[in-house]
């Protein structure tokens, strides 16, 4: 590597949200869990030509799957292997630069690296724990990032951003972050399991709310009931009370969103519970044990299944 003279690193840990999905948009409170794995970005300066030169790899780590290379001060794309990528990269640095006067402005070279540490396809936060790291650099507010490139309701960046289990919930726009603990005694029996299927989340929510029928159907008494839910899970003694609450909550979901249940459609015959999290059709669904379930997710093309302690991070 080139004569390099700083390096500096940055880190945030993914996130998955357990309930509100859809309806912290409308004020409702949230519970959201950081996982193990996150992503990392580290900054090299060199004395070389004026110019930052990203890349970016996944677990995988043989190739980056998206290189840059962008004049500096102006950002200007040079070169890059997805224009879409940098486009979105480009922008997130030039808002970075107009909150942060001086960001990218000497004229020593740069090089960026950044390092997923889950598939990409996994749903844990690619873009907002590249949002946090990208703020960590920049010392900025990451929520001044979010902007109107990313469309939600900032749970994510929240999450990310504290590293710790949170209630969650925007007031007049703003969001509110109460930091909790969430260690249930029945956590051994709590699994993700992967869908194998990226839903953007982004187009999500956008086609959730430009649905007008949804929006008239989000009652006050609806978001109570997801506030509630989310608040009793937080004392939740047993796995009974647990899945009982969370089945509570698909079927209010469901009846909103005018859409079946994960678990309808894929896993009927199953007798714990298949909970979604975060945009419905995303890539993992939380399940609770029953005799025999590796197999029964297997026998149906699902292999991927974590335990609650090897995805979700303790501080």
């Amino acid at each position: 590597m080139h004569q390099h003279r700083h390096r500096r690193n940055f880190y945030s840990h993914g996130k998955l949200l357990l309930t509100g999905e859809y309806f912290i948009l409308y004020g409702a409170y949230g519970l959201a869990l950081p996982t193990i794995k996150g992503q990392s970005l580290t900054i090299f300066e060199n004395n070389l030509s004026p110019v930052l030169h990203w890349k970016s790899y996944d677990e995988i780590n043989d190739k980056p799957w998206f290189e840059g290379i962008f004049k500096l001060p102006s950002l200007d794309i040079c070169y890059d292997t997805e224009r879409n990528t940098a486009v979105k990269l480009r922008n997130l640095l030039l808002i970075s630069q107009k909150i942060k006067k001086n960001f990218l402005h000497n004229s020593l070279g740069i090089y960026v690296k950044t390092q997923l540490e889950f598939p990409r396809n996994w749903g844990l936060g690619s873009s907002s724990t590249l949002i946090n790291n990208i703020a960590k650099w920049a010392k900025i507010d990451p929520y001044m990032l979010l902007g109107t490139n990313f469309p939600g309701s900032g749970y994510d960046i929240a999450c990310v951003s504290i590293s710790k289990p949170i209630v969650y919930k925007l007031w007049n726009q703003k969001p509110h972050i109460i930091p909790i603990k969430f260690n249930p005694s029945f956590k051994d029996q709590l699994f993700f399991l992967h869908l194998n299927k990226k839903q953007n989340t982004c187009d999500e929510i956008r086609n959730f709310r430009s649905n007008i029928y949804n929006v008239s159907n989000i009652s006050n008494k609806n978001i109570e009931s997801i506030s509630s839910i989310t608040k009793r899970i937080l004392f939740c003694k047993t796995l009974k009370e647990f899945e009982e609450l969370l089945l509570k909550h698909e079927k209010i979901l469901s009846k909103i969103l005018k859409l079946p249940t994960i678990k309808e459609i894929y896993f009927p015959d199953y007798l714990g519970i298949v909970k979604s999290l975060g945009a419905w059709g995303g890539d993992f669904v939380l399940i609770s044990s029953r005799k025999g379930m590796k197999d029964y997710f297997s026998n149906k093309g699902f292999d991927t299944l974590i335990s609650f302690d090897e995805m979700i991070f303790r501080t």
